[in-house]
């Protein structure tokens, strides 16, 4: 129980520690580099900026599937990574197919990795709003 509690404990962190910077990151790339996008041209600079972080929005949910699956892997409940990266994409975005699951003891990382999924993305939409009040507040 000890080492499901630590591999899921290091999975939740590493996660965090990737959405987290990321996010200190993207906030201050709209507050930088996005403004002077912005004050060039508003509609060419928000879909610049708005792009951005986007993708690297996107960017960091594809690294935090990689952490998952290459603990899948470590834990040697796959043959393969892409079956890892396919089983970490569906808990992460809580698909929740059910057409692969992990043997006992490691099937509650699952459910663990959908929460932190849901966490992450929770950090995600902050991050978005944060862009989108910085380019409303370009228009007034």
């Amino acid at each position: 129980m000890m080492e499901l509690i630590l591999v899921a404990g290091g999975g939740f962190i590493a996660n965090f520690v990737v959405q987290i910077a990321a996010g200190v990151l993207i906030v201050r790339m709209v507050d930088g580099l996005g403004k002077r996008w912005l004050a060039k041209g508003r509609l060419a600079g928000g879909v610049k900026t708005l792009s951005a972080v986007t993708f690297a929005l996107l960017f960091t949910f594809l690294l935090q599937l990689t952490i998952w699956a290459a603990i899948f892997e470590a834990l040697g409940q796959f043959d393969d990574f892409e079956t890892a990266l396919y089983h970490s994409a569906v808990n992460f975005a809580t698909l929740g197919y059910g057409d692969i699951v992990m043997q006992a003891p490691w099937r509650i990382l699952g459910p663990l990795e959908a929460i932190c999924g849901n966490l992450t993305l929770g950090i995600a939409v902050g991050v978005l709003v944060n862009a989108l009040r910085v380019i409303q507040s370009t228009e007034r």
